[in-house]
């Protein structure tokens, strides 16, 4: 009797010390995901700024072909006030570009430092650079047909067609990167959701059975194929067609509830989007 009750001691210091080490492997796992979370996160914040800054310099650029037009139409009379206003115009736009230039150096710099090598990102910033020194290059010329002397204002009335065409062309470079920016802030919105059961996610390598009956997820090689790709912004309801169902990763469980439909069915309904994707952009639902 001793003899057995001294086996079950040992049995169960064992069973703890495995549990022990189960429990610290999750921790480190969960740590993981909020590292990855924090830089998601930073990682959207820096693009919404970016969009921001991009907006205000081809303001400025918008606020510059204004001040030009207004020096063309002087044509040849004086208009002293006239060109003291545009002076002052001219500037002000300058000090707006040399703000905005500083806040690129700083995410430039920020971009660089934080190892996100986004091609994108870093083209955007480059373009914008490249477009702040042309500004400042417009400006000067511009500021310099405003000492001239008023024979020289006539001949820049012969310049209005070059202009124009400028005009254009820093236009569509506009456009451009808008459109880039747009594809850079869908790819920082995308997220993936897969469902199967509970051996369909094993054979993908989603889920993987250890030692103790415990289940990892998503730890080494898995079939990425088997995931959906779809937008946080728009992503509201996800129909599982399955009356069990169990979520694997670890969504914060405010943001989100499981609706019973008629058919005894579940659909899983994101309440709070932003909450919901903070912690991993991959949901895990597994059904049977």
């Amino acid at each position: 009797m001793k003899k057995s009750f001294v086996l079950i001691a040992a049995a169960a210091v064992i069973f703890t010390a495995c549990n022990s080490k189960h429990e610290e492997k999750l921790n480190e796992d969960s740590l993981k995901i909020v590292e990855l979370s924090e830089d998601y996160q930073e990682a959207t914040s820096f693009n919404d700024s970016l969009m921001l800054l991009m907006g205000d310099i081809y303001s400025g650029l918008d606020s510059i072909n204004t001040q030009e037009g207004l020096l063309y139409n002087l044509g040849n009379g004086e208009n002293p006030n006239r060109r003291a206003e545009i002076r002052q115009n001219l500037a002000n736009i300058r000090a707006r570009l040399n703000a905005n230039k500083s806040l690129l150096n700083d995410m430039e710099a920020k971009l660089k430092s934080s190892n996100n090598n986004n091609a994108v990102l870093t083209k955007t910033i480059a373009q914008l650079k490249s477009h702040i020194a042309q500004q400042d290059e417009k400006i000067a010329q511009l500021e310099k047909d405003l000492n001239s002397a008023k024979g020289q204002i006539t001949e820049l009335n012969t310049q209005v067609a070059t202009a124009q065409e400028q005009v254009k062309t820093e236009t569509a470079a506009k456009e451009q990167a808008q459109q880039e920016t747009v594809a850079a802030e869908n790819q920082l919105n995308k997220v993936y959701f897969a469902i199967g059961t509970n051996k369909e996610l094993k054979k993908q390598g989603i889920l993987q059975k250890k030692f103790l009956g415990a289940t990892k997820v998503l730890q080494g090689e898995y079939n990425s194929s088997y995931f959906t790709t779809a937008d946080k912004r728009s992503l509201t309801t996800i129909p599982t067609n399955s009356k069990k169902v169990k979520i694997w990763s670890n969504m914060p469980a405010d943001s989100y509830t499981i609706v019973e439909n008629a058919d005894k069915t579940k659909t899983i309904k994101i309440t709070n989007p932003s909450q919901f994707w903070s912690r991993t952009p991959y949901l895990i639902i597994q059904v049977d």
